[in-house]
């Protein structure tokens, strides 16, 4: 696997790039305290200030090249509509994607091309040998997002979510890299 660090990537439609302090008070005023985003995060409203001190932290991480966290924007307005980020597992080569988009943007197909841009980036430069992400089994727009990028899907995993409400299961969907 070849890490090159959380590089910008441009699609037709998107800019995917790295967080910066800048960013807080729109990021807080978008998609982090949206009801659906902490939900599916099991995650808690934030302030403001913890936005803009989570963000001096992600800004540090950007020094590892083997780091990978992009914030998704509009190319044409530089609006901040989600975020798209990777865990790493070197021994296995493989990542491991995570993603959220602000409710005022779905259904565009924003996810769907940013998620493509991001498995081409870790098919091709990072040259990763398998990558893979799930979602709650009934988030079916999070399912089709994944099947619209020709991952394939492997399975159930039993009560593998911990969300709010308790534990859920979880899809599988991966591409290997040929």
């Amino acid at each position: 696997m070849n890490h090159v660090g959380t590089k910008t990537i441009e699609t037709n439609r998107l800019i995917l790039r790295r967080f910066t302090e800048d960013d807080a008070q729109e990021i807080y005023e978008g998609f982090v305290n949206q009801e659906d985003f902490l939900y599916y995060a099991n995650k808690e409203k934030r302030t403001l200030q913890e936005e803009i001190d989570s963000l001096k932290g992600i800004d540090k991480k950007y020094n590892n090249p083997e780091y990978y966290n992009w914030l998704i924007t509009l190319k044409d307005n530089k609006k901040i509509i989600g975020a798209i980020n990777l865990n790493v597992d070197n021994y296995n080569e493989s990542v491991e994607f995570n993603y959220a988009i602000d409710d005022r943007y779905q259904c565009n197909g924003y996810m769907t091309e940013a998620l493509e841009a991001v498995k081409n980036y870790c098919l091709n430069e990072m040259k990763v040998n398998r990558i893979f992400g799930g979602c709650e089994i009934n988030n079916i727009s999070s399912k089709r997002v994944m099947e619209k990028c020709a991952f394939i899907y492997e399975g159930t995993l039993g009560k593998h979510l911990k969300l709010r409400d308790g534990y859920h299961d979880m899809c599988l969907y991966s591409i290997i890299n040929n």
